[in-house]
């Protein structure tokens, strides 16, 4: 009798132990939000220290991520804004970022950045639709890879044919790389 209720007390330890090990583990699983938006991935924390998945925090950021010798990371954000500027007819250019629906701008976009580390083999720039279709607007291989840098893009005469979000986005490629990194997200709203 007495061993059935040690191997009883010793089963339900284990279980309760178990139990106590899984839900530990469960709990230090964290969720991940940047500006109202859940990333993929969990974070982790172990022994009080935060864990975050790196890859889509800088994805998230607009921020080149390499990865260099004796186990380092490297993050860099450059600084890059944009402008969307509208030609009118007569001339004139002011900067937009709202159009009508089905209306035909001519626009280019002005960039300015600074803080790019990162040397860089190719930049390119494009919009996409409200319906996720995309047109590359300025493309340029081998830029300057200066710290501080401007650009202008061609005039480009564009549709907005459909009410929502136009995005326009620039992209980098890191030197020694074929991955494009987002750097720069303006949009553009149609209604």
């Amino acid at each position: 009798m007495r061993f059935r209720k040690v191997l009883a007390s010793v089963i339900l330890l284990s279980l309760w132990g178990g139990s106590m090990i899984f839900a530990d583990t469960v709990s230090q699983k964290i969720k991940v939000t940047v500006n109202g938006s859940a990333l993929n991935d969990s974070g982790i924390v172990a022994d009080g220290t935060t864990y975050l998945p790196i890859r889509q925090l800088a994805d998230t950021f607009n921020a080149f991520i390499s990865w260099g010798d004796n186990k380092q990371v490297n993050i860099n954000r450059p600084n890059i804004h944009m402008m969307t500027m509208n030609v009118a007819p007569n001339g004139s250019v002011y900067p937009f970022q709202a159009v009508e629906k089905g209306s035909t701008v001519t626009f280019y976009v002005l960039v300015h950045g600074d803080s790019l580390k990162t040397p860089i083999s190719a930049a390119k720039m494009e919009i996409v639709d409200p319906g996720d279709s995309v047109k590359e607007i300025y493309y340029e291989s081998d830029p300057e890879n200066l710290n501080v840098f401007q650009l202008r893009t061609k005039e480009q005469k564009y549709k907005f044919g459909s009410e929502g979000e136009y995005k326009v986005r620039m992209y980098m490629k890191p030197a020694g790389s074929e991955e494009w990194t987002l750097v720069s997200e303006k949009l553009i709203f149609s209604k």
